[in-house]
């Protein structure tokens, strides 16, 4: 089972609305124990879950370690990354064509945001026990969705 922190904020958009960057910062907040409550729920049937957000956070690595303790489940991490570089030029084409508008992330001040808190640097993977398998894709090519699927044995 795959839980996606931003399929479930935008389904927060479709029925509340979207207004603007701090609104969506709300609904995100709003979301995020939705998300952590799905996963554990599914976990709590005995189901495998792609716990599918943006993990940079301290707390982050807590959570999701205490998440696995509790359930008795191995972690399997598939960190993708890229130079930053190029994560900004996919943000912009991404924020400007497929994106949910109640994210309001293809606007001029969101940019300056995002090269302040994220273009600007590299994240690592969760310091947590794990399997971890990096998936860099600076050069373009797509994740290798079968090598991906070998790591986490299934």
């Amino acid at each position: 089972m795959r839980v996606s922190m931003d399929e479930i904020k935008e389904a927060l958009f479709d029925v509340v609305g979207y207004r603007d960057r701090t609104w969506s910062r709300q609904v995100g907040k709003a979301a995020w124990p939705v998300f952590k409550r799905f996963v554990h729920l599914h976990l709590d049937c005995g189901e495998n879950v792609v716990a599918d957000a943006t993990f940079l956070w301290p707390t982050d690595g807590a959570w999701v370690s205490a998440l696995a303790e509790s359930h008795g489940v191995d972690l399997y991490q598939v960190w993708m990354t890229a130079d930053p570089r190029v994560v900004r030029d996919r943000f912009i084409h991404r924020a400007n064509t497929i994106r949910h508008p109640g994210h309001n992330d293809a606007l001029e001040h969101v940019l300056e945001e995002f090269e302040q808190r994220f273009f600007n640097r590299s994240f690592i993977p969760m310091p947590i026990e794990s399997k971890t398998l990096i998936v860099d894709t600076t050069e373009g090519k797509q994740a290798n969705v079968d090598e991906i699927l070998e790591f986490i044995g299934e």
